[in-house]
């Protein structure tokens, strides 16, 4: 007779338990929707804009993002086709121009995460590949694009590409767009990205993490290179989504 009693008694804990389950699952199917709808996933370029008083401000301002050596760096645009411009008096392609959109981050690669919890909003780009144009537009019968994440270095704070396996001790996200125009880019909440010149010569520029908004102080930058506070502004692309592998 306890036992029944008991057993009555666990009832009632056992289908709230349930119904909770399900309803954060429910939940969790909803976050993952949102971040992986149509609108999140619009490939896009990105521009630079950028307003500071310096004699640099032309080098930086106008640019836009190329894909390079790991990094994300910043390549003058040409004014007729608005892709990256080409190198003068040499035959080489121009870099390759950033071209992705945002995807949630694999949560597998991200611990200690409960259900519900809303996905780290991820930036994916694709690569440049060896011995094509940097930015042809694929054939039906080549090989799908393969993408990479785009991450904050923990250390140096600089923006690189990669796949999963590199990424993911970094900072990966969450990225977004600024909630004005839904244009400007963000990590963590913030337009809070800065062009870096790490050589002279005008093609020098890379993109890096401002984490304190302090043009790189606390981490010694500034003291070895100059800084300007900058914007990355996305640009669609026109034609939409191809087939693609993340890595």
């Amino acid at each position: 007779m306890v036992l029944e009693l008991l057993t009555l008694a666990a009832i009632p804990t056992a289908i709230s338990t349930a119904v909770g389950a399900s309803e954060a699952v429910h939940q969790q199917h909803i976050l993952d929707d949102e971040a992986e709808s149509e609108e999140r996933q619009a490939p896009f370029y990105l521009d630079v804009y950028c307003s500071a008083k310096s004699s640099k401000r032309d080098e930086v301002h106008g640019a836009m993002i190329v894909l390079e050596d790991g990094k994300l760096k910043l390549w003058p645009k040409d004014t007729d086709t608005n892709l990256p411009k080409e190198y003068e008096n040499d035959d080489s392609p121009p870099p390759h121009p950033f071209t992705g959109f945002y995807l949630p981050f694999p949560a597998s690669d991200l611990p200690n995460r409960p259900i519900p919890h809303r996905p780290i909003l991820g930036l994916v780009s694709t690569v440049p590949t060896p011995h094509s144009p940097s930015f042809s537009k694929p054939s039906s019968r080549s090989r799908k694009p393969k993408l990479n994440w785009i991450y904050a270095d923990e250390e140096t704070r600089e923006l690189r590409y990669g796949p999963r396996a590199e990424a993911r001790y970094h900072v990966v996200g969450p990225w977004d767009w600024t909630e004005d125009d839904e244009q400007g880019l963000t990590l963590d909440g913030e337009e809070c990205l800065v062009a870096v010149e790490e050589e002279t010569g005008g093609y020098g520029w890379a993109v890096y993490w401002d984490r304190e908004d302090d043009r790189l102080k606390g981490v010694g930058m500034e003291k070895e290179r100059r800084v300007l506070r900058c914007s990355l502004e996305r640009r669609f692309v026109k034609g939409g989504r191809t087939a693609i592998e993340v890595e």
